[in-house]
C-alpha cells in the first residue's frame, strides 16, 4: 500500500492541492536518513563509460560545464568551493538510492524517470533554471538553500549560456533551507536555484517522465506510418482539364486531409504504444548483461532466486505487461500475478508462479536477473 503521509503531510491533500501546481516542503520526510551515496561513490560512477555525468563550476557570474566520463586527475584539480558533480540515473547503479523510490509509489510508477544525484562543495550550484517535469529534491547530507522564483515557459528569456539553460532573470519569491531528510517538491515550470551551504552537500533528485506533446504526436504518427504499405499512395479524384497545370485545387488538399483523418482517428494500438514509451529504458543502448539459454535458465530458476533488476521499468494495463519498453500480452486469469509483479522494487524476488516463458523473456531483455548475478 502507498504511503498516506510524507513528512507529516497528507498525501491525498498534496495531490489535490499542490501536485503540478505549488511548491511544497516536506520536513523530515526521511527521518534519520542515512544517505545512500557519498561523494566518492558519485565520483567513481562519473569515471565510468555509459554513465551520464557532468561537473558545473561557478566563477562569479559565469558557469562552466564539463561532461564526463572523468578521470581521477579531473577531481584532483578542482577548487575548494563552488563546484557540483551531477550523475544521472544513479538508481540504476546503487541499490540504496533505488530504495528511495518506494516512498513515492503513491504516484504512477510509469511516470518515474530516474534519481539524479548531485554532490556539491560550499557554494556549489547549477544556476537559476526551471524544469519541464516534476521533481522531488531529497537532501541526503549537508545543507542546501533553495531559492524559489517565478513561473516560466518557452517564452521566458534565457541567459544565452552555450550549454546550460540558465534564466536571464530570476525573481525570488521564497527561500527554504533543507536539512538531511527534508524534501522539496518543485512542479514543472517553476524557477529554482539551490546553493550548497557547507561541504559534502548531497541532493537526490527524483524526476518524473513527461514527454512533450510534440514527441508524443511524432512517436504516434511514426508508428502509424510504419504500419502502412508503400502500395498505399495518393490518388486523384475525377480530373478535368485545367486552365493552369501548376494550380493545386482545394479538392486535392481535402483528399490529403481525408488520408490523415482516416489514419489518425483510429487509436488502435495507442495504449500499447504509450505503455512502451513510458517504460522505455533511460539508456536504450546500454549493453545487457550476459544471459544463459532458456534450458539453462529453467534449470537455474529451480535453485536460484530471480529478482527485479536495478533500473527496471514496469507497468501494465488491461491487456499488456510493459517492461523496459516491451509489451507482453497476458491472459485475463494472470491479472493478479501481473499486478503483483508490478509492485516489486529492485532486488525483490519474482513470484514463483510467474510463467517460465514470460520470466525468460524478461530475463533475456534485462528486466529480471538472478540474485547471485546482482551481487557480482
Amino acid at each position: 500500500m502507498a504511503n498516506q503521509e510524507l513528512g507529516g503531510v497528507d498525501i491525498q491533500r498534496f495531490l489535490d492541492d499542490d501536485w503540478q501546481r505549488n511548491v511544497r516542503v516536506f520536513r523530515a520526510a526521511f527521518p534519520a536518513l542515512d544517505c545512500p551515496v557519498e561523494g566518492d561513490d558519485l565520483a567513481g560512477l562519473a569515471c565510468e563509460e555509459g554513465v551520464d555525468s557532468r561537473l558545473v563550476m561557478q566563477d562569479g557570474d559565469s558557469w562552466l560545464l564539463r561532461n564526463g566520463p572523468f578521470g581521477a586527475e579531473d577531481f584532483a584539480d578542482l577548487p575548494e568551493a563552488n563546484w557540483t558533480l551531477l550523475v544521472q540515473g544513479v538508481d540504476r547503479w546503487i541499490p540504496g538510492v533505488a530504495e528511495l523510490l518506494r516512498v513515492f509509489r503513491f504516484l504512477p510508477r510509469w511516470r518515474t524517470e530516474d534519481i539524479m544525484v548531485s554532490y556539491a562543495t560550499d557554494g556549489g550550484n547549477v544556476g537559476p533554471h526551471y524544469d519541464h517535469y516534476d521533481v522531488f529534491l531529497i537532501q541526503g547530507s549537508g545543507r542546501r538553500r533553495w531559492k524559489i522564483g517565478q513561473r516560466c515557459d518557452s517564452r521566458t528569456p534565457l541567459a544565452g549560456h552555450p550549454q546550460m539553460r540558465l534564466l536571464k532573470r530570476f525573481d525570488q519569491l521564497e527561500e527554504v533551507l533543507l536539512e538531511p531528510g527534508d524534501v522539496l517538491y518543485v512542479p514543472p515550470g517553476v524557477a529554482h536555484w539551490g546553493i550548497a551551504e557547507g561541504d559534502d552537500c548531497v541532493t537526490l533528485s527524483v524526476g518524473f517522465r513527461a514527454p512533450a506533446e510534440a514527441d508524443i504526436l511524432r512517436d504516434w504518427t511514426d508508428h502509424v506510418a510504419d504500419q502502412l504499405s508503400d502500395d498505399r499512395r495518393y490518388r486523384d479524384g475525377a480530373l478535368r482539364a485545367v486552365d493552369h497545370s501548376a494550380y493545386i485545387p482545394s479538392d486535392a488538399v481535402e483528399r490529403v486531409a481525408g488520408i490523415i483523418q482516416s489514419r489518425m482517428t483510429s487509436t488502435d494500438g495507442l495504449a500499447q504504444r504509450f505503455g512502451q514509451t513510458m517504460t522505455a529504458p533511460l539508456d536504450p543502448d546500454e549493453p545487457l548483461p550476459p544471459v544463459v539459454d532458456e534450458t539453462r535458465f529453467s534449470q537455474q530458476r529451480i535453485s536460484a532466486t530471480l529478482v527485479l533488476r536495478l533500473g527496471a521499468r514496469l507497468a501494465f494495463d488491461d491487456n499488456y505487461l510493459f517492461a523496459d519498453g516491451a509489451a507482453c500480452r497476458y491472459a485475463p486469469e494472470a491479472r493478479g500475478l501481473i499486478e503483483a509483479l508490478c509492485t516489486l522494487e529492485a532486488g525483490d524476488p519474482v513470484p514463483d508462479e510467474l510463467d517460465n516463458a514470460l520470466a525468460f523473456l524478461l530475463y533475456s531483455q534485462g528486466t529480471l536477473e538472478f540474485e547471485d548475478d546482482a551481487d557480482d
